[in-house]
Formats: structure tokens, C-alpha cells, sequence
């Protein structure tokens, strides 16, 4: 019984005539016997042993980028769509259109720098930003959010959370049962179990004072936190270290400053940045 490949072999003979030697990989280049009407060759002479293997690349190749651009687009969904913040615009805050003016903001961007190579080597910093409204700190959590999902090549599931705003609508959401089984349920475990989290202005929501502090926002805070003790966290606040203290009590801060040693910083100068230098720490 004549074997497969010699029936492939007597095939190709028939249809296929040899033009030469592939320049790739040396094999026999072939061209179909058979030309057009025209007499023109019907294709360019062709190596089925290298020219197989391309193809398997060019599809491999193919099929890596199809998966790349979903990932990209599931990571980019989650972290759009996901986030809780009223101001959208925050979306284009990056590293690239951050201004240095100073040696504050200069500290501030190698500090998120330095940040950002820590998460992507998995380790669960915490990056704590407090200083006056206006200082670029919600700005500065943001870019440093789309560096790591950047640079992560999509790997990481992001969110960026203002705080005040988390509270609104969990509030809201008691009265509406769907709601508040979305927040409570998919949202809340997601803040609790993301690879990054922004907890953008905490101690917004005290109003006037930090001795507005309520159980509710004490008691969210906490549950969030408690969390999110050995995981990526950003913080912002204008708050200071005391004022955080007296807010939220000594169990909240210890967990806010948890593995953020070399990252707690505090814009001391004014939104125009004019007076003194950044610090190391906030404690």
C-alpha cells in the first residue's frame, strides 16, 4: 500500500514544478505547472517549508495582537467605567502633562515614579498624597493610575475612587435595591480586591471640620481599608497627619500609612506652589 507520502510527493510532482532553492532556509522554491491563459505565472514561486513556518508565525503573531487589544480594551472598560468620580476629565490626567514648577512637584513625580516600579513588581505599597486643594494631588494619583495600567500592558485592574462621591452613592442606593446590591455587591468587592486602587480626597465628605466624622463614613473606610492593608493603595487628602487621627481614629491612619514608608508625601506650599519644600512624611 503506497504511503501518504508518497501520495503527497507524486501529487506535488504533478502540479507543482521545483524553480529553484528558497533563499531563506535553502529548500526547493516550486511554481504551479499550469500557468494563467495569459502565460503568466499564477503566484510567486513558494518554499512550503519556510513559507508554512511564516505563515504559523504571521497567525500566532495575529492571534497575540487579537488578544492583546481585548485585554487592553476589558482593562480600559474596568477602569472608565468602574471608577466612581464626577469629573470625567480627570481621565486625561498623566504623567506627561504634569507640571514641574518646583522642587516640590519635581520630588512628587520621581516619588510616583518610583511608585509605579513598585506595583508592577507586585509589591503592595500604599502612596499617600495630602497638602491643599489645588496642589495636583488628585491629578498626580491619576497619572500615576494610567502609568501602571500602561506599563502592565493592561495586566492590572485599576480604579479610581473618590471617596466623598463612594459615600453618595452608597446612601443613595439604600433606597434602591438594585442599586445597592450593584454597589454593596460587584462594586465594593471589586474596591476591596483590585490590583490598584486610587481613594481619591478622604476627609471631603467631613464638610467643615474633621470632628463631623460620622459612624457610617468611619465605618466604610475601614471595612475598605482593613482590605486593602497588603494591596496597591493611593491616597489623597487635605488633610494632615493629626487632623486624619482625630477624624478617623488611630485603627483607620495605621491602616492608611501601612507600606507606605518612602511614600507618604505633603504639599506644604500654596495651589500656586510658592512657599516650601515637599516632605517625606505626613505622620
Amino acid at each position: 500500500m503506497e504511503s501518504l507520502a508518497n501520495a503527497m510527493e507524486k501529487l506535488i510532482r504533478r502540479v507543482l514544478v521545483q524553480s529553484g532553492k528558497c533563499p531563506e532556509c535553502s529548500e526547493p522554491l516550486y511554481s504551479w505547472r499550469a500557468k494563467n491563459k495569459d502565460g503568466s505565472e499564477r503566484c510567486k514561486p513558494t518554499c512550503m517549508s519556510c513559507g508554512y513556518k511564516a505563515l504559523r508565525v504571521k497567525e500566532d503573531i495575529q492571534t497575540e495582537r487579537i488578544y492583546n487589544d481585548s485585554l487592553k480594551a476589558r482593562a480600559l472598560s474596568f477602569f472608565q467605567n468602574g471608577s466612581v468620580l464626577t469629573d470625567k476629565t480627570l481621565f486625561k490626567c498623566k504623567m506627561e502633562n504634569y507640571h514641574v514648577v518646583d522642587q516640590e512637584t519635581k520630588i512628587a513625580l520621581e516619588k510616583a515614579k518610583s511608585y509605579t516600579n513598585e506595583v508592577l513588581l507586585n509589591h503592595p505599597a500604599h502612596f499617600i498624597l495630602s497638602g491643599k486643594s489645588g496642589s495636583g494631588k488628585s491629578h498626580l494619583s491619576m497619572a500615576t493610575a494610567w502609568e501602571i495600567l500602561e506599563r502592565s500592558n493592561y495586566d492590572k485592574k485599576i480604579l479610581f475612587i473618590s471617596y466623598q462621591e463612594l459615600l453618595e452613592q452608597i446612601k443613595f442606593s439604600y433606597n434602591n435595591t438594585e442599586l445597592r446590591k450593584e454597589i454593596e455587591g460587584s462594586l465594593i468587592a471589586d474596591i476591596k480586591t483590585t490590583d490598584l486602587v486610587v481613594f481619591d480626597d478622604i476627609g471631603a465628605e467631613l464638610g467643615s471640620g474633621v470632628s463631623n466624622s460620622r459612624q457610617f463614613t468611619n465605618n466604610t473606610l475601614n471595612t475598605l481599608l482593613e482590605a486593602r492593608q497588603n494591596k496597591a493603595t493611593i491616597i489623597t487628602t487635605n488633610l494632615s497627619g493629626p487632623e486624619l487621627r482625630e477624624a478617623y481614629g488611630e485603627r483607620i491612619v495605621s491602616r492608611i500609612f501601612k507600606n507606605s514608608e518612602g511614600y507618604a508625601l505633603k504639599f506644604q506650599q500654596t495651589a500656586d506652589k510658592r512657599i516650601k519644600p515637599v516632605k517625606g512624611s505626613i505622620a
